[in-house]
């Protein structure tokens, strides 16, 4: 029988889906956006992800038999229909976001001169490969990996902050104006910062073989966001410090630009590279590890009518978006759907405290914590825009004719 993950191991998970290429490619985006501001949005954003995070933490200590993270509490607490339709959006933002992160790591390796162009997708191919294997051999095994891949990035970021500020002295005219873009900016920046932190809920997948899950998870939850909160604000704070906020723009590299103008040494820079190499593996890998479980409990629950190991079907999937025309469209669907089943843990955890379910965790400030995120997740949505919510309402209606069929065949 397989030895169950400690909190350490679990955190590991939980940090490196959010610790990844997030912070490595939209901190500059969100500082073009924001300006000095990009430390706020990350700030407000932090405070939503913890809102959500408090929720699924409380829902993660009652239901502990499950390993389909949100997908199982909206199954648990508001039915099959609502449950189904967050399971559908879970494994296609695991799935396609998994060959994203792999594309961004061979992206990474173009960029800097590691290998040619035409490698791109076969190294991607090769990575995903590669880390379905590690998750294959066992939970454990992965949670090593990822542990070592986080502290790695951990360091990296760390080593950032630190040589940044070394080399650039404190330029407090950086930070003026605050908001050159007011208000609009900040929001903008915010649902840019967004997606750096949206992997989080990865852990709340882990409570069945976490070593007392139903103490253990929670508090992993909690930890990851606030130590990648206080990591992302650091590292915003040292960049806006080191570069004034125009020179951004839309650069992929926003760290390496950092670097560069500082004309820090070839050794500095290097090693940050490698830093952001190993949080994009890291991502990938947290990743393939929800979305095999996510897609094991929703095959269980419906009986999904394939044949096979759910690992296989989530890694197939994930190969084939890499070679599909527009990934980033139909990434908008993965957008749409993980801030649905956000927006659904407040709603949760109010259904269950009604019918008197009581776990180890109770999140704080009831039910006022739980409004708020509600809210909160409704404003995230709407500010993804048009397409992402035209791609999410179809993306929407197509789970719904799917959960007809399967309840029909089991009728």
């Amino acid at each position: 029988m397989m030895r169950k993950l400690n909190f350490y191991q679990a955190l590991a998970i939980g940090l490196g889906n959010i610790i990844g290429a997030g912070i490595f490619v939209m901190a500059g985006s969100s500082i073009s956006a924001a300006g000095p501001g990009a430390i706020l949005a990350f700030l407000i954003t932090a405070l939503y992800a913890v809102s959500v995070g408090l929720n699924s933490a409380e829902l993660s200590s009652i239901f502990t038999d499950v390993e389909g993270g949100v997908y199982s509490f909206t199954l648990k607490s508001l039915g099959e229909t609502s449950g189904f339709l967050v399971g559908w959006f879970r494994v296609i933002a695991y799935s396609i976001g998994g060959g994203a992160t792999a594309l961004g790591f061979s992206g990474y390796l173009v960029q800097v001169g590691l290998i040619p162009p035409p490698l791109y997708y076969p190294v991607a191919a090769l990575l995903i490969l590669t880390l379905l294997t590690i998750d294959y051999l066992g939970l454990r095994l992965a949670a090593e990996v990822e542990s070592g891949l986080v502290v790695l990035s951990v360091m990296g970021l760390t080593v950032f902050i630190v040589s940044s500020f070394v080399l650039a002295g404190i330029r407090p005219n950086n930070f003026i104006p605050l908001l050159p873009h007011g208000v609009y900016g900040l929001l903008t920046a915010s649902n840019i910062a967004f997606f750096a932190y949206s992997g989080f809920n990865t852990v709340a997948t882990l409570t069945p073989s976490t070593e007392n899950g139903e103490k253990v998870i929670p508090k992993a939850i909690v930890a990851s966001l606030i130590l990648s909160a206080l990591l992302y604000m650091a590292v915003v704070t040292a960049m806006v410090n080191a570069v004034m906020w125009t020179s951004f723009g839309e650069n992929s590299a926003p760290l390496d630009l950092v670097l560069g103008s500082l004309h820090s040494p070839k050794y500095l820079v290097d090693f940050v590279t490698l830093t952001a190499l190993s949080a994009t593996i890291s991502v990938t890998l947290s990743t393939i590890i929800a979305g095999e479980r996510t897609l094991r409990q929703l095959s269980g629950d419906f009986r999904l009518p394939f044949s096979g190991h759910p690992l296989m079907l989530v890694g197939s999937v994930m190969l084939l978006s890499l070679f599909l025309g527009n990934v980033e469209a139909i990434a908008l669907a993965s957008n749409f759907g993980i801030v649905f089943s956000y927006m659904l843990t407040g709603v949760e955890v109010m259904r269950v405290r009604r019918r008197g379910l009581r776990g180890k965790f109770r999140s704080p400030a009831y039910p006022w914590l739980q409004v708020a995120s509600t809210v909160l997740s409704a404003i995230f949505l709407i500010s993804l825009g048009g397409t992402s919510l035209a791609i999410g309402a179809v993306t929407l209606l197509v789970g719904l004719v799917i959960y007809e069929i399967l309840r029909e065949e089991r009728r």
